[in-house]
């Protein structure tokens, strides 16, 4: 009994011990750099096994393989008989047979290769060419580095014109409050249009006619509603045309407003300003003409709501509001993160909409300039390299504000 009682007190004394321990591992997180390293190595064993499995399937179409054919005897029946003896032409032809799903995709994939993925790759390594001109064949570059990307970034790149920070602040203010307004907007519209039963279809056409028209030939026409005609001497004597939307600041007392002017209007010194009467009547472009877009994909959304869920929520008495911000929005949560994300990527590579409002050197001097018009100027004047040193910065911008968006959007779209 009394070993017994020695060992009892033993295990006892050790168990313990080993719980705490157990618990110390159970409580300690990985680190920052831990977590890193984990992810690398996971992804790196994942390319790794692809390449052995490509590896081994591209081995095997040059392998002799067990294959079989069908033999029919004198009774009729069908027998199995192994073969080995296919040469290397019919066992290739044998399996262009047995993937010839691939050559109904091959025409995009062809066009995808040489009008996506060879552009990117060939603007990747050219921007890192130090004065390149394509021209000079001999000669076409000095050397490699990472000179275009400091001059675009400094604004010494010598040619004048557009400058790169400009151009980006331009085209991120610009996006950042257009694509969440659209939405929102589009979302308002597209719940009314819900609840329209009569007249939905007409409306649908309606709303739909601005994504049908050209970009250029809506800018010219929003142009007119801003621009100011006349001299200085004529605004004030009242025989100026003002535009419309001065026309309408007018009956409340409001005087008119340069908007297509962006130095009339300009908070901030130096290279870098916020042109914001400027970016008001870009705004308001930009809104109207991805509203179409959005109120089809939104109103398509609401068609495959659950009505339940609006029935159980009028009997428990919430308002409208309640239901289009805690049930509406939420169940439709997928769509709205994917006009958020398509909206952005297309806010950042604007262009057709700044030309058509203020002409081809957008504004005065490229003040008014966006990143994708940053880098058709240099295109034009031959500077290739700080094209595409731009064209390179602009897919970084990008792809960091699509990957902050995606991250949002995990811990905010819910998927039914």
């Amino acid at each position: 009994m009394a070993k017994k009682k020695h060992g009892t007190e033993e295990a006892e004394k050790l168990e313990p011990a080993e719980n705490g321990a157990e618990a110390g591992r159970k409580d300690t997180k990985p680190s920052a750099g831990q977590k890193i390293k984990n992810a690398f190595v996971k992804s790196w064993h994942k390319v790794r096994d692809w390449f052995v499995g490509a590896g081994r399937t591209v081995k095997g179409w040059f392998v002799k393989k067990k294959l079989a054919e069908e033999e029919v005897g004198p009774d009729g029946m069908r027998t199995i008989l192994p073969n080995y003896n296919l040469t290397k032409k019919e066992r290739f032809f044998r399996f262009c047979r047995s993937q010839s799903g691939w050559l109904f995709v091959l025409p995009a994939v062809i066009l995808l290769c040489i009008f996506t993925l060879y552009p990117i790759g060939n603007a990747f390594v050219r921007a890192f060419m130090e004065n390149y001109t394509p021209m000079n064949k001999r000669h076409p570059y000095d050397g490699w580095g990472f000179e275009n990307f400091v001059r675009v970034l400094k604004g010494d790149t010598g040619m004048g014109g557009a400058n790169f920070l400009q151009c980006l602040l331009n085209t991120f203010t610009i996006t950042m409050i257009s694509v969440p307004v659209s939405i929102l907007l589009a979302l308002l519209i597209a719940v009314a249009l819900n609840s329209i039963k009569r007249v939905q279809k007409a409306y649908q056409t309606i709303l739909f006619l601005p994504y049908l028209t050209n970009a250029l030939a809506m800018g010219a026409v929003f142009a007119t509603f801003f621009q100011i005609i006349g001299t200085r001497t004529e605004i004030n004597e009242g025989v100026a045309n003002l535009g419309l939307i001065n026309d309408i600041l007018g009956w409340f007392k409001i005087p008119p407003v340069d908007w297509l002017n962006p130095n009339m209007h300009a908070w901030g010194s130096g290279t870098v300003k916020f042109y914001w009467a400027s970016y008001l009547a870009v705004i308001i472009y930009e809104v109207w003409s991805g509203l179409p877009f959005k109120i089809l994909i939104l109103f398509s959304a609401l068609q495959s709501v659950n009505k339940q869920y609006y029935d159980a929520a009028r009997i428990d008495g919430a308002s409208r509001s309640k239901i289009l911000w805690k049930i509406t929005a939420p169940l439709i949560s997928p769509m709205l993160s994917y006009l958020f994300i398509t909206g952005i990527m297309g806010g950042m590579k604007q262009y057709s909409a700044i030309v058509g409002l203020f002409g081809p050197q957008m504004g005065m001097d490229y003040n008014m300039g966006t990143m994708v018009g940053y880098i058709y100027q240099y295109i034009d004047k031959g500077q290739t390299g700080y094209a595409f040193a731009g064209s390179l910065l602009l897919f970084l911008v990008i792809m960091a504000i699509t990957g902050i968006s995606n991250l949002i959007s995990r811990k905010r779209v819910t998927y039914t």
